[in-house]
């Protein structure tokens, strides 16, 4: 089988909750605005001052677009078209909007990927570590940013369409090392919030989360595996870190056209392949879990890698 972005991953394949996603406009340009009818980012909550149900959570913990339908259709059973009440709704991270549009579009036969990268439009004057959808259209890649329906588009004064985001206005984080290590950009302008601590780990464990995206492994948001996790552990990146990193995001900057193609490029960085352990702090303890080691035919790896995490 010929697997290319249009195929579901184990994170995005929407299992029994196909036909629910069906229930979803069909075009890019109406994702967003669809799914703010039952999602809603945890900052646009704070933002806004909606209070967070008790039940909601652990909703940024759910690994894949089947778990988060789930959750949402146990707290409505009604379809997902209209708007519901708030203690009904999904409080989410970026990376579970961007998901859940990959998972549409692919189930519509579009290529669909997950980027991570930093956004200059949720905080004046600061790169924010963002999630988005990345999709082909007109043999072009163009960038959705799903959590921007219109309710959060007016929060935060989005003059764009968020189905097109501009290219300048988000960099991978292969780009934004890059340009931190070139002195473009400032590294304590990089971070989760403003106020809060950047730093180059920020990018650092980017790169790492976005090189596995491309190859088809779609993390939650607080996986780190390898070096990542002492990045994120110290907030710090080591000083012999810095040349291979320097290499990663070379070798990422252009981005891969297939999972294939992507898994290609990462094999001369084996360090960075979530291929070992991952450490998580779901259901806040941490969880450690090993991916087999036997030997199997190439194609096979990313599949048993894919069961090892989904079964955890």
């Amino acid at each position: 089988m010929k697997i290319s972005y249009a195929t579901h991953t184990v994170w995005s394949n929407p299992g029994f909750h196909r036909s629910t996603l069906f229930e979803l406009p069909d075009t890019p340009d109406r994702i967003a605005d669809a799914l703010e009818n039952f999602m809603i980012h945890h900052a646009t909550a704070q933002l806004l001052e909606i209070r967070v149900p008790e039940i909601a959570r652990r909703d940024r913990q759910c690994q894949s677009v089947e778990r988060l339908l789930d959750a949402a259709l146990s707290r409505n059973r009604g379809n997902v078209r209209t708007q519901r009440a708030l203690g009904e709704y999904l409080y989410v991270g970026s990376r579970e909007f961007a998901l859940t549009a990959a998972s549409i579009l692919r189930s519509l036969g579009i290529e669909a990927r997950l980027r991570v990268g930093f956004v200059d439009y949720l905080s004046h004057g600061y790169w924010k570590k963002h999630w988005l959808c990345e999709y082909r259209a007109d043999n072009s890649w163009k960038l959705l940013d799903a959590q921007l329906g219109w309710r959060a588009r007016g929060a935060y004064r989005i003059r764009f369409g968020s189905a097109d985001v501009p290219r300048d206005r988000f960099l991978s984080s292969s780009e934004i090392w890059q340009e931190i290590r070139s002195g473009q950009i400032k590294a304590t302008e990089c971070g989760h919030h403003v106020g809060e601590t950047g730093g180059v780990w920020l990018p650092a464990v980017g790169m790492l989360k976005d090189a596995a995206a491309l190859s088809g492994f779609e993390p939650v948001a607080n996986d780190n595996w390898g070096p990542a996790v002492a990045f994120s552990r110290d907030r710090a990146v080591s000083l012999q870190d810095y040349d291979k990193l320097d290499a990663l995001a070379v070798a990422f900057a252009d981005p891969p056209q297939s999972p294939f193609e992507a898994r290609a490029v990462a094999k001369a960085f084996p360090w960075s392949v979530p291929g070992s352990a991952i450490t998580n702090s779901v259901d806040e303890v941490p969880l450690e879990h090993v991916v087999t080691r036997r030997v199997v035919r190439p194609y096979h790896v990313h599949a048993r890698i894919q069961e090892a995490r989904a079964n955890v």
